[in-house]
């Protein structure tokens, strides 16, 4: 059987360029304390309706619904309190594998179309493409 995460209907978008050398990035993804409750991740591409993710191997995605909200404030700022725009949407996991060294890969479709998340993403695709980190915390649906 095909691996799902090869069967897509539309063309993917890549947005991070640091996916392809797991060398360069150090760490794991940083989240605000206000989404301590989330897992954290990095938006990596997207299609027409889906989004893939990838977070850390140490907190799985055991849920097939979450509320994903891309975080895109400054990393860099000097006082606690991280200056971050919100944009969400609710996702559905497709599909789950292991990346070596980095982490878990998550396969994602919006469940309604035009969140604000998915406008975002269509919205600065080209600053996306060019390396631009998206971060997000994946939080349970209730």
């Amino acid at each position: 059987m095909s691996d799902p995460a090869n069967l897509r209907q539309h063309t993917r978008t890549d947005f991070l360029a640091a996916q392809h050398d797991a060398d360069s990035l150090t760490g794991w993804v940083f989240k605000p304390v206000q989404f301590s409750q989330g897992p954290a991740g990095l938006v990596l591409n997207m299609s027409d309706g889906g989004l893939q993710v990838l977070t850390s191997a140490i907190e799985p995605l055991t849920d097939d619904k979450y509320e994903v909200v891309l975080l895109l404030g400054r990393s860099d700022v000097d006082d606690d309190d991280e200056q971050v725009s919100w944009f969400n949407g609710v996702v559905e996991r497709k599909w789950s594998r292991p990346v070596p060294r980095m982490g878990v890969l998550h396969g994602m479709c919006f469940t309604a179309r035009n969140s604000t998340a998915e406008q975002f993403l269509k919205g600065h695709q080209e600053a996306l493409e060019s390396g631009q980190w998206v971060r997000c915390v994946l939080l349970k649906v209730k």
